[in-house]
């Protein structure tokens, strides 16, 4: 499971054919946002912002503005072909196709018929270490136009996108196939000349061109003879969808565009906050930027009539946000509905921005929340509930409100801030590179990567005042100066098969890989089976069962309704679960099943079973 899984491809190939499209959507645009990411990025979106635009119109001596010709400014659209090309894609140019339309000098097709004639597209071929041609990808433009015309075919973009919107009924249908129905024929054509069917063939767009992708599909069963109806649909930041699984629709839930449109008609949600799920849609994931993460510019109402927010629009920041969702840790755990964080902060905002679920001008997030950083240093902070933080590079600083987490430190020296005194919280350690973080709830947080943790112990005034205290993670214990913090009492296997006793105070148990035996006490146990298939067995007290990742069949003996189930980072999923998705009677067994793992709780009936005992994250 993937939240950009599409059709019944699966997830690999879902997530190649995201990089496919995404590939050649950004190819689409010509590097034309170059100038004010780069500006965004070194000045931000807050006092920095008239720099920002000014880098945005003439670029700087590493990127390239709208206005053309500047002689300091490198060649952006040079970088755009060679990153399409790095993609694997080849443009395809008017002469091999045989096409008699408008194109410019880049080889952009253009619209066909009066009144679509701004509307851009790109079309490129994969190709074989032998030359033959394996996939045709169809790339079209959103609302703008080349440096060169940039202002005239803007307007007769918007005129085009106010048309889909309030003009006749069915223009957004429509649009792909007024705009270049001959150039679809035309390619059509091609492929079939070259071996190729409507299977071969990839359609993409962002914003403008999201609509082009959303009404092509929509004409496919009885346009250019139905070749392109089984083809592969990926639309960005459309303003339309359609239902059913022919496209998926990817977007930030903050994009004042995407989904501005209720299926392809306009509605005067749009002019407000327009969260509506939708059937074909990623529902809930946000660009955490300068701006969602302002207070003083979310003053405004959200809407596509409120400028600022089309920060989360931009071509670039669909590019390598939603790059880093499909490279994350957490991919297979996530689903269309899932809610996901990314941060796209500004180098001044990251130093002091904690990246985190705010929920602005959007219906309530459920289920477990996903935070994806950058490769620099990012401040992360997960909720009250149950969450999944990944810093990837760079040197994070992590903090977290309670629940069940797994927290991805990444490369780099990072830090998990407690905000509380290292009393509240018990550590134990795997002996395998996990340091398990269990608080005064009872909420556990299983992190890695994590070199240091900070604390807020007493200090001046008898305690009046705190102090922050760093704490190095060493194999021992939490050290802080020559004070030492130790781990829990804790009974850990390895690669073999293991039986492992608890002693009677209570122990964490840890059977690593292998097919091991976990015996727990009389005390209050935590029992980490591991990987393998393992038995776990109860011996008193009130205990915690913890299965994370690819866990294997275990089986569960002596459960009580005083123990708790915790499934933590497991596959199968989605936002909001019920545990009876999961489960079914065997015998005098009940089963949870989770992706191609499962529990056995033996002699325990699904009846007796209180869903407040078992947390699925």
């Amino acid at each position: 499971m993937g939240v950009y899984d599409y059709k019944n491809l699966g997830t690999e190939d879902s997530k190649a054919l995201f990089s496919d499209a995404l590939a050649i959507t950004l190819y689409s645009y010509h590097n034309l946002d170059n100038g004010f990411s780069a500006g965004y990025q070194q000045y931000g979106f807050g006092l920095g912002l008239p720099a920002t635009l000014v880098t945005a119109l003439i670029g700087s001596s590493d990127s390239q503005g709208v206005i053309p010709g500047l002689p300091w400014n490198p060649d952006s659209e040079k970088a755009a072909l060679e990153a399409v090309q790095k993609a694997g894609w080849t443009p395809i140019g008017a002469s091999q196709l045989g096409y008699d339309g408008k194109t410019d000098f880049r080889g952009t097709y253009y619209g066909e018929k009066a009144g679509y004639t701004t509307a851009q597209a790109e079309v490129l071929g994969k190709y074989d270490d032998q030359g033959h041609l394996t996939s045709i990808g169809i790339a079209f433009r959103g609302t703008s136009g080349p440096r060169e015309s940039l202002i005239s075919d803007s307007i007769g973009d918007v005129i085009n996108d106010l048309m889909a919107a309030l003009g006749p009924k069915d223009y957004a249908k429509n649009y792909a196939g007024e705009a270049f129905g001959k150039l679809l024929a035309d390619v059509a054509a091609f492929a079939q000349a070259n071996g190729l069917t409507g299977k071969d063939i990839l359609v993409s767009g962002h914003s403008l061109g999201g609509l082009a992708v959303n009404s092509m599909a929509d004409l496919s069963g009885d346009h250019w003879s139905g070749f392109y109806n089984d083809s592969n649909y990926i639309s960005y930041a459309s303003p339309t969808q359609i239902a059913g699984d022919k496209v998926l629709n990817i977007g930030y839930e903050n994009d004042p565009v995407f989904r501005a449109l209720d299926g392809t008609s306009f509605n005067l949600a749009s002019l407000g906050v327009h969260d509506t799920a939708q059937e074909s849609a990623t529902n809930n994931i946000v660009s955490f930027n300068d701006h969602y993460a302002s207070a003083a510019w979310n003053l405004l109402p959200f809407s596509i009539l409120n400028l600022p927010t089309w920060i989360s629009h931009l071509p670039t920041g669909y590019g390598d946000g939603m790059t880093r969702i499909l490279e994350s840790k957490f991919y297979d755990l996530t689903s269309k509905d899932s809610t996901i964080i990314v941060a796209n902060l500004s180098d001044p905002a990251r130093a002091t921005t904690w990246v985190q679920d705010l929920n602005r001008n959007a219906e309530t997030h459920k289920g477990s929340t996903f935070i994806i950083g950058t490769d620099s240093n990012d401040l992360i902070q997960g909720g009250q509930g149950n969450d999944y933080l990944e810093g990837r590079a760079g040197n994070d600083t992590f903090r977290d409100s309670g629940g069940y987490n797994i927290l991805l430190g990444g490369q780099g020296n990072n830090t998990l801030d407690l905000q509380q005194s290292v009393k509240n919280f018990s550590f134990a350690n795997d002996g395998a590179g996990t340091l398990y973080v269990r608080d005064a709830n009872g909420g556990i947080s299983i992190t890695r990567d994590i070199g240091a943790i900070t604390s807020k112990e007493p200090g001046f005034l008898w305690g009046l005042f705190k102090d922050d205290v760093t704490h190095s993670v060493t194999d021992k214990g939490l050290l802080a100066g020559s004070s030492l913090t130790q781990y829990a009492s804790s009974v850990k296997g390895d690669a073999a098969a293991n039986t492992l006793t608890a002693h009677a105070s209570g122990d964490w148990l840890f059977g690593l890989d292998g097919d091991d035996h976990l015996i727990g006490g009389q005390g209050n146990d935590v029992l980490v089976g591991g990987a393998g298939n393992d038995l776990l067995q109860a011996g008193g007290g009130s205990n915690t069962f913890l299965f994370s990742g690819d866990f294997g069949q275990d089986r569960v003996l002596g459960y009580q309704s005083s123990d708790k189930l915790v499934f933590l980072g497991v596959e199968g999923v989605v936002a909001n679960d019920d545990f009876r998705a999961h489960a079914s009677t065997v015998g005098n067994d009940t089963l949870l099943t989770f992706g191609g793992d499962s529990v056995t709780l033996v002699g325990v009936s699904l009846d007796s079973l209180n869903g407040a005992s078992i947390t699925i994250a």
